[in-house]
């Protein structure tokens, strides 16, 4: 019942997607996490409620979706699998997707507006960092990998290669019209 809550509280504060799922009401749908899964049916106000009745479809949303759809949305629910009804699936997935979680709005009525809205900051400047620095080890490890130990070639190699191929291609094509007007 933890899931079904979760998605109602953001359904809340979205109407848009509380319409779409009130359009398919009355159909059963099991939603998989790494850390929760339940069979939920959707209901006529568009929120969702717990069944024990058979899914029709069944979304399985694993922990690198909750990861990539930080930073992008689309890339993530390209990792959304589907099974059953893939048109009920598929217009809840939307839905789920156009949910949005605003964490100051829901810390103000704990802490305050002003509070809430400067946790919400510091934990983006803190949360921004681990990507920060990983971007920058990855870029020093390529660095290394192309200018010191020699295991990635540089666009002056690369550009080479493609020339190569390309007179390459080019031969055999003459090639095979010397060898079709010998036939």
């Amino acid at each position: 019942m933890i899931l079904a809550a979760t998605l109602n509280r953001l359904l809340n504060h979205s109407p848009e997607a509380a319409m779409e799922l009130a359009r398919w009401s009355g159909r059963n749908v099991r939603i998989e996490t790494p850390l929760l899964s339940s069979t939920l049916v959707l209901t006529d106000d568009g929120r969702l409620g717990k069944t024990g009745a058979e899914p029709e479809a069944t979304l399985i949303l694993p922990l690198s979706f909750f990861i990539v759809r930080t930073h992008n949305p689309a890339a993530a629910a390209r990792q959304i699998e589907l099974s059953g009804d893939v048109e009920l699936g598929g217009h809840v997935g939307h839905a789920l997707a156009m949910l949005r979680w605003d964490a100051a709005e829901d810390l103000s009525a704990l802490v305050g507006d002003v509070v809430a809205h400067r946790m919400v900051k510091f934990a983006g400047l803190v949360g921004g960092l681990p990507g920060a620095l990983g971007g920058r080890l990855l870029a020093v490890y390529a660095e290394h990998w192309r200018d010191e130990a020699r295991v990635l070639p540089d666009a002056a190699e690369v550009e080479h290669w493609q020339n190569e191929v390309d007179a390459l291609r080019d031969d055999l094509a003459r090639l095979e019209k010397r060898i079709q007007r010998l036939e």
